[in-house]
């Protein structure tokens, strides 16, 4: 009997222990997955930028054109290899003329990459053979001494000045501006010595002067010829430029209308330059860079060079150049800045050359 209940028993446990096995425990949900993690994008190095240029760096031949004289050519070209000297000039040395001839007839294969010098109402006639840039010292050059859209920049104003011989003509009798020229005496001093304006390029200049200074270009500077008919039984024109500073020294005439640098090399007691008051043209040699040239960026170097100011200062101090920019203070001349300066119309004068020179005659010949 024991042995029965004890077997009963223990069936009973087993009976119990499978019911619960049968109750199996909830199964957790799985958890959602999490997309994994991006990796964090790696940044690009920075890009270096280039480094500046060496003057060592800059290499090759540069051909200049110029019709400077001699001696402040070959300096500049010289200390323009020192400063860059693995670049090396071929100069080509000739009078304005002939070389913008000779730049225009290479035009379609052009030889050289700067035209150095050169009255800048003749680069206005020949813009076309030049392709514009804008220095980095812009802001140091007066406006009315640089193309508009920078074909050419001035690089040495040559302002067109009276020069007078106080031994022929008491100071005060000596004309202070243009329009003083209408009323001066030359029945009592003489005529006024002026070159040939259809031959020398300077006179060309001083007759445009005038025209613009008094006249407008709405009407082809009729006001301004006035002018010029007014005083032309007072001028005595000379067949050579030199004669209108000469003949002044030797006594020949007593005023004569001239450029400053030659006017300022009589250091004279009894000879006087003046700057007319009522404006005056500066009319600049220039520089160019020649369109499509084989080296633009050495151009563009000889441009900065030119411009720049240990050039301009050596250029003025050596050889007597006027400096164009604003911070060179020029050794023997006043400051650009303390000369009244007049709006010559560069572009007039180069495409209408022809016509003045004309008119010119014309009144001449009465």
């Amino acid at each position: 009997m024991k042995k029965f209940l004890a077997l009963l028993l223990a069936l009973a446990m087993v009976f119990a222990l499978a019911a619960c096995g049968q109750q199996a425990a909830p199964a957790e949900a799985p958890a959602e997955e999490q997309p994994a993690a991006e990796a964090p994008a790696a940044e690009e190095p920075a890009a270096e930028e280039p480094a500046e240029k060496t003057a060592e760096d800059y290499s090759g031949t540069l051909t200049v054109y110029s019709p400077h004289d001699s001696d402040p050519l070959n300096a500049g070209v010289a200390a323009f290899e020192a400063a860059y000297p693995n670049v090396h000039v071929e100069v080509i040395a000739d009078g304005t003329s002939n070389l913008v001839n000779k730049i225009s007839a290479e035009s379609a294969n052009p030889i050289a990459d700067v035209l150095w010098g050169g009255g800048a109402d003749t680069l206005a006639a020949y813009k076309d053979c030049f392709q514009p840039y804008k220095p980095s010292c812009i802001d140091l050059i007066d406006p009315s001494l640089v193309d508009a859209e920078y074909y050419w920049i001035g690089e040495s104003p040559l302002p067109m000045v009276f020069i007078a011989n106080t031994d022929k003509i008491p100071e005060e009798d000596i004309p202070q501006s243009w329009a003083d020229l209408a009323n001066y005496d030359a029945e009592k001093y003489g005529k006024i010595a002026i070159a040939d304006p259809t031959s020398s390029g300077s006179a060309f200049t001083q007759l445009c002067t005038m025209i613009f200074l008094f006249g407008d270009e709405s009407d082809d500077y009729a006001a301004g010829w006035d002018f010029v008919k007014s005083i032309i039984g007072k001028l005595e024109v000379k067949n050579s430029s030199s004669l209108a500073h000469k003949d002044i020294d030797a006594g020949e005439n007593a005023v004569g209308i001239t450029l400053e640098k030659a006017a300022i090399k009589y250091d004279k007691e009894n000879i006087k330059v003046i700057y007319p008051a009522d404006g005056t043209s500066a009319v600049p040699d220039g520089v160019a860079i020649v369109k499509n040239c084989p080296n633009p960026e050495l151009a563009e170097l000889f441009v900065e060079f030119v411009l720049g100011y240990d050039c301009q200062v050596a250029q003025n101090s050596d050889w007597g150049r006027r400096p164009i920019r604003s911070d060179v203070t020029p050794v023997g001349l006043c400051p650009l800045g303390d000369i009244t300066l007049m709006n010559y119309n560069f572009d007039y004068a180069a495409n209408n050359a022809p016509e003045i020179k004309e008119m010119w005659q014309d009144i001449l010949v009465g």
